[in-house]
């Protein structure tokens, strides 16, 4: 079953209006996607300022990945610790280290961890490289999409709890579509060009205006295309789920 004429008009008036009110990002992927990794895991179930914290102490105590591969995991848990979860976030990081490095030692290659996982996502369709990255350990959908989307500058929109919440609300996924699932539904709907604006804007959106308690929908761009304020039918403008 392909988009309806009608869920595709939905799709673009959301966009434009998006953009209309937030502007348009730049998109300035920095091609470190094993840095974007260990980022993006760091970053689970803390604030921006702590990962960004740890993160940074991570790079200041190893100079490389391989040498947080092979550190004992207590000096890797203490290195994060500012980013709460340590005893968690250390061997979940060493063990995609460790995969990543079983992988490039069976393709007999020698250069850095970080060289070989940016060629390896490069030289991938789109939706194999998301899978390809969801085979390590601790890294689901929404962790590999942000490595492709922010570190790699591919297309694949990563869904978060807030925008799970607001893709519901506007009517574009049904109230039985998890998050992981909204993954492939954008993945096949959204026009590639699309995937880092739409993603930036509806955080901006989930955070100024549509909060998860006490919206504020009388001050909403997005109210005349709205399911959860009644402007919209959601069967008329759901994104097929095949």
């Amino acid at each position: 079953m392909g988009i309806t004429p009608g869920a595709l008009e939905h799709l673009e008036r959301v966009y434009d209006l998006l953009i209309g009110y937030y502007g348009e990002p730049a998109w300035e992927p920095d091609h470190d996607p094993l840095g974007g990794l260990v980022g993006t895991i760091l970053s689970q179930h803390t604030s921006d300022i702590n990962s960004g914290r740890a993160y940074h102490q991570l790079i200041e105590r190893f100079s490389t990945w391989e040498e947080v591969r092979d550190a004992p995991t207590h000096e890797v848990a203490e290195a994060i610790k500012s980013g709460g979860l340590a005893n968690v976030k250390a061997p979940r990081i060493q063990s995609a280290l460790h995969t990543l490095s079983e992988w490039q030692r069976a393709k007999g290659d020698t250069r850095s961890l970080s060289a070989f996982l940016q060629d390896e996502l490069k030289g991938q369709p789109l939706e194999e490289a998301w899978r390809y990255l969801q085979q390590m350990p601790g890294v689901g959908p929404k962790t590999a999409a942000c490595v492709l989307l922010f570190n790699m500058g591919r297309p694949l929109m990563p869904i978060d709890t807030h925008l799970h919440r607001l893709t519901h609300r506007l009517g574009l996924i049904g109230p039985k579509v998890s998050a992981d699932q909204a993954h492939t539904i954008f993945l096949k709907a959204l026009p590639p060009e699309w995937a880092y604006t739409l993603h930036v804007n509806l955080i901006r959106h989930g955070r100024t205006i549509c909060h998860a308690q006490r919206p504020k929908c009388p001050q909403c761009p997005l109210l005349s295309e709205c399911a959860y304020a009644g402007s919209v039918n959601p069967q008329e403008t759901m994104l097929p789920t095949k």
